[in-house]
């Protein structure tokens, strides 16, 4: 396999004419000819899973999974748009896991990645049968949730009050749960059998099961054990309570699967998110709410709940008023800091204040349990504070980094810098598939989850035309906030240069902001000049927003207004005419915090001078524009118009193929053929 990837930058090779597509190094051309003709026929590579007739790359791709698993390592791969990697990945993965009876695990991030999973494996099934089921989580496919409005209940109370509904269920007493009944009733034969024969995506299954009456998420359950693939969100590996469940239900260790994370570039900084939490004074206000109606109790040492809170919150707001500096709205804490307060005033040892949490939990379970068993709303407060307030005392200094914010009026956060945990996890998984579109640098990503050691790092760029892409950026303008404040005239020059490209065509044009701030701050002169059908993303509007992209792709007339790092900008195919011109404002790095700048100061100590910028600011930023900037080419016969309005471009162009504008109207109506609309 060696030989089919350049020996200058590790991309693959295209196996016709032997030249790398990004650094154009050549390779043998004998070598290519012959693995062009070999890959004429999939029976001849055993390739018998792949469903398609395979461009001659792909087989190479398929290739590599495999022997990489097969090798026991993981495969860090960038796979650009066209290189098929949803269905390379299952059947590179499949070839390598059903020899050896092994399950596989499909990390996904949305409902619609996983859809796609499905899908691609009703084409490998023609053929070839597997099974698979898309996961989604109780809280999504609850039918009984929906119909009592529980759509504020937190997932874990939202467990306690199923378990209890179905022993009800079973018990055949009072307050069970219907759905649950018809699923016991039906049998589970029906739904995996449905299941297995149609490969549903989430949304077919759920309307399966409700047609028969019958819970979704129980029938999901209950066919997970008999399926080779299953596809799940993010949450199921990253939560150890919930992995663990998973895997206590698949009925698998270890060695018994092999797991792929798509888009996994988002991985990451959503297993920072998982492992990290916060104590906040609203958090302190509902517990003492709750109190009141419950009564208060004495914990350990002749503390009670009601003085632990009054205490906590005076730690909290007396931290804002003095640690926090005039115009920010956080502060770093010392080592130790809640802990040594709470000791000093409560007069106890580290070993009383441990029990005080543990205390302050058990209490706050009886009353769930008291609460469920009145038919009351399932919440207790005091059981999320003493769940937080022991995670905090439990939690490294090393591995988390605290601060007081004054957000939510006053807050103790602890933000995960090392996600430690997904890492020992991926480590003992023996190898696995991290693919994205946009994963470079591949090396941050195989650092910063402790897997450089144990991993193969690969390139396969996208096969389509390079020529069917333009890429340009000005030289004249820059959306920096800096830059924006200095020069007065720069935002009307950028929103000017908005309007002129918008009305230059009636081709569908997409404007991606670095910031919803910057979006809101343009509106209403673009709003006015453009004579256009124009579309807006407001954040948490998903309905609206489902609606506003079917209009806009169904009348290929439209104007779209969204952010880089949205719903839009990562996982939407726009093909076609669906979409022909992407406007990048700024270049979208991420703002300026303490967590950043811890995590810039120990990635320069750890892996060189300079790499902390570039791990945490440019890398993200770059990604999030070539994310954007890739809704435009989805077929080889796509062609389409990328225009970056921030000089600040010059500094990636080569990693954006972006090349400099005087006049971006001219150049873009010019390569697509098209005259100006005025």
């Amino acid at each position: 396999m060696s030989g089919n990837f350049c020996d200058k930058c590790g991309s693959l090779l295209n196996p016709a004419t032997g030249k790398c597509p990004r650094c154009l190094s050549g390779a043998p051309v004998a070598h290519f000819q012959n693995a062009a003709r070999s890959s004429q026929s999939i029976e001849k590579h055993g390739h018998e899973l792949f469903p398609y007739e395979p461009r001659p790359f792909q087989l190479e791709i398929v290739d590599c999974i495999r022997d990489t698993l097969d090798s026991g390592k993981h495969i860090i791969m960038e796979s650009g748009t066209g290189t098929g990697k949803t269905i390379c990945s299952l059947v590179g993965t499949l070839e390598h896991s059903k020899p050896r009876k092994k399950k596989i695990i499909y990390l996904t991030r949305t409902v619609s990645q996983s859809d796609q999973v499905m899908r691609e494996l009703r084409t490998i099934s023609r053929n070839n049968k597997v099974t698979g089921i898309a996961i989604a989580g109780r809280m999504k496919s609850c039918l009984l949730q929906k119909q009592e409005g529980m759509g504020d209940v937190p997932p874990a109370v939202m467990s306690r009050i199923c378990e209890d509904r179905k022993k009800r269920t079973i018990a055949k007493e009072r307050g069970g749960c219907p759905y649950y009944a018809d699923f016991l009733a039906i049998g589970e034969l029906a739904f995996t059998q449905y299941c297995f024969a149609n490969l549903p995506t989430v949304g077919e299954f759920d309307k399966f099961c409700e047609k028969q009456g019958a819970c979704p998420y129980e029938a999901r359950k209950a066919i997970m054990p008999m399926a080779e693939i299953i596809a799940v969100p993010y949450i199921h590996l990253l939560s150890e309570d919930i992995r663990n469940n998973l895997f206590d239900r698949l009925k698998i260790e270890g060695g018994d699967f092999t797991v792929i994370v798509d888009e996994a570039h988002n991985l990451i900084d959503a297993a920072r998110d998982q492992e990290s939490f916060h104590i906040s004074v609203s958090d302190i206000d509902s517990v003492l709410v709750e109190i009141r109606e419950t009564g208060n109790v004495y914990l350990k040492n002749n503390i009670s709940i009601f003085d632990l809170c009054i205490l906590l919150k005076d730690i909290i707001e007396t931290a804002v008023k003095e640690l926090i500096p005039p115009r920010s709205n956080d502060a770093r804490l010392g080592r130790r800091f809640l802990e040594g307060k709470l000791r000093q005033e409560l007069g106890i040892s580290g070993e009383d204040l441990d029990n005080l949490c543990f205390a302050m939990i058990d209490r706050g379970e009886k009353i769930l349990e008291d609460r469920v068993d009145s038919g009351k709303e399932p919440m207790s407060y005091i059981l999320k504070l003493g769940a937080a307030l022991n995670s905090w005392i439990g939690s490294s200094d090393s591995m988390y980094l605290k601060t007081v914010s004054s957000d939510n009026g006053g807050m103790l956060c602890a933000a995960c810098l090392e996600p430690s945990e997904i890492s020992k996890f991926l480590l003992g998984t023996g190898g696995a598939v991290h693919m994205s579109g946009t994963l470079k640098p591949l090396k941050q990503y195989a650092d910063l989850l402790d897997l450089t050691p144990v991993s193969v790092l690969k390139e396969f760029p996208s096969p389509f035309p390079k020529t069917n892409k333009l890429t340009l950026y000005t030289e004249d303008v820059s959306a920096g906030q800096r830059e924006m404040k200095d020069d007065p005239s720069m935002k009307l020059r950028i929103e000017q240069y908005i309007i002129d490209i918008c009305n230059a065509t009636d081709r569908n044009t997409m404007v991606f902001f670095r910031s919803y701030e910057m979006l809101k701050s343009m509106r209403y002169s673009l709003e006015s000049e453009i004579d256009r059908k124009l579309y807006w993303e407001e954040s948490g509007h998903s309905y609206k927003l489902a609606n506003a992209i079917e209009s806009f792709k169904t009348h290929k007339d439209g104007v779209f207004f969204t952010v880089m790092g949205g719903k839009i900008s990562e996982g939407l195919d726009f093909p076609g005419q669906e979409l022909d011109i992407a406007v990048i404002v700024g270049i979208p790095y991420p703002p300026p915090s303490l967590v950043s700048d811890e995590l810039k100061r120990r990635y320069d100590a750890r892996y060189g001078s300079g790499t902390g910028w570039e791990y945490i600011s440019a890398a993200p930023a770059v990604r999030k524009m070539q994310q954007a900037i890739g809704r435009l080419i989805r077929t080889e016969t796509d062609k389409g118009v990328a225009i970056i309005l921030d000089s600040r471009a010059s500094r990636y162009r080569e990693q954006l193929d972006a090349k400099p504008t005087k006049d971006p109207v001219k150049e873009l109506t010019d390569f697509l053929g098209w005259s100006r609309r005025f």
